[in-house]
């Protein structure tokens, strides 16, 4: 096992590829993204039938090296203080599979 950081990101799902690009910034190649969540929040109730794809929240999420993270999070510090949003950050472990 390895020890990571995960990075959880919700955010509109308009902002997705502006998140991905602070990922591709910081050499973080894997990721996975569950469109169209919901949940309640500050803003009240947001939910997963929105009319059109622009008013409703993607969640993101990675798992990366210390230095990829240490890389990017000032980004994402300051992409969540302009946009919204939300950023969970923890300790992980992970176990990776080997090549054989």
């Amino acid at each position: 096992m390895e020890k990571m950081k995960k990075v959880e990101v919700i955010i509109e799902s308009i902002y997705t590829n502006r998140v991905l690009e602070i990922f591709k910034e910081a050499d973080v190649t894997g990721y996975t993204i569950i469109r169209d969540i919901e949940g309640y929040g500050s803003h009240g109730l947001k939910t997963a039938d929105e009319a059109n794809d622009l008013l409703s929240n993607n969640y993101i999420f990675t798992v990366c090296r210390e230095e990829k993270f240490e890389r990017m999070i000032e980004k994402i510090r300051a992409f969540i203080d302009r946009y919204g949003g939300k950023c969970i950050i923890s300790d992980s472990l992970v176990l990776l599979h080997e090549k054989k």
